[in-house]
């Protein structure tokens, strides 16, 4: 009898394990699917309109940020400092989303004077930017200046020296989401994770 009853007890403890297991894995699920559906990425402002001129000599405008994931820089090819690290990160994001025609890079020189589409192309072809996936862009230094106080707030007084070491994070819809440090490994990592976040919600729109 006594066994009976030990049996009995070990079976309905068995059973509110299974039970607390079930429930303890649907509530990680729950949780797990409420924390990807709150990777919410806010929306700091819209890129304003701009004309600039690519490494291949072509046209390049804020219409062409749409329907792409783009991650977007300032630097100029003479930089002793962050640029090399900034378009050795970036290089890497781009051979990382090399199997993606959704994403593109953009990188905006802040020293025309001196790169020329000529130099900008030179330049490119030295890192290994084979395609349009990333674009070097260039235009008059009052152009530059503005879009990048004014369309993405950031210093530009001091140029081409007081360059960002920013990279920009913009949708598909031609807004700036995020800035990260264009020299750091683990701003870096979010920003890829935040790619991807991003091609994966415009893909299924």
């Amino acid at each position: 009898m006594h066994g009976k009853n030990h049996k009995v007890i070990m079976n309905k403890l068995y059973i509110y394990v299974l039970v607390f297991m079930i429930f303890m894995g649907l509530g990680a699920s729950w949780v797990i699917e409420k924390a990807n559906a709150s990777h919410d990425i806010p929306i700091i402002k819209k890129v304003p309109n701009f004309n600039f001129t690519n490494q291949n000599g072509e046209t390049f405008c804020q219409n062409q940020l749409k329907n792409k994931i783009t991650v977007l820089d300032f630097f100029f090819t003479n930089c002793p400092g962050p640029c090399p690290i900034m378009t050795y990160n970036m290089k890497s994001l781009y051979d990382d989303f090399s199997n993606s025609n959704d994403v593109q890079f953009v990188s905006i020189t802040v020293d025309p004077e001196n790169d020329k589409t000529t130099v900008l192309k030179n330049y490119a072809e030295i890192n290994g930017i084979n395609d349009q996936r990333w674009h070097l862009l260039t235009s008059e230094l009052s152009a530059i200046k503005s879009l990048k106080r004014d369309g993405f707030m950031l210093f530009a007084d001091e140029l081409p020296q007081g360059h960002a070491i920013k990279f920009i994070l913009i949708d598909e819809h031609g807004n700036i989401r995020k800035y990260f440090d264009g020299t750091d490994e683990a701003s870096l990592s979010i920003l890829k994770k935040d790619i991807s976040h991003l091609v994966k919600n415009m893909q299924s729109t």
